[in-house]
């Protein structure tokens, strides 16, 4: 008797770790918006932006001031990715 399991365990395995690999929605939006061009000696200084609506703020005046064309959903998805790697506020 074959064990019917098995493929659907391996598929289902194999489809949680593609969700794991994908990168941050956010990760795609810093780097098709070259933000790294401006914040390259420094990158991100948490003593400057201190909480998380304050980081939205700031990311919504770069998306203003260099016309990068951001909707609102994707500078609240770049600022909680740049909120994960460098700033670690509470929300």
């Amino acid at each position: 008797m074959k064990n019917k399991t098995l493929p659907l365990v391996l598929g289902l395995s194999f489809a949680s770790s593609l969700s794991i690999a994908a990168p941050h929605p956010g990760q795609e939006l810093h780097e098709a918006a070259n933000c790294m061009s401006c914040h390259a000696t420094k990158p991100y200084s948490p003593e400057k932006t201190t909480s998380f609506p304050n980081l939205v703020k700031t990311v919504q005046f770069c998306n203003d001031n260099l016309n990068a064309g951001m909707f609102e959903d994707e500078i609240e998805q770049l600022a909680d990715y740049l909120n994960q790697t460098y700033y670690h506020f509470p929300k």
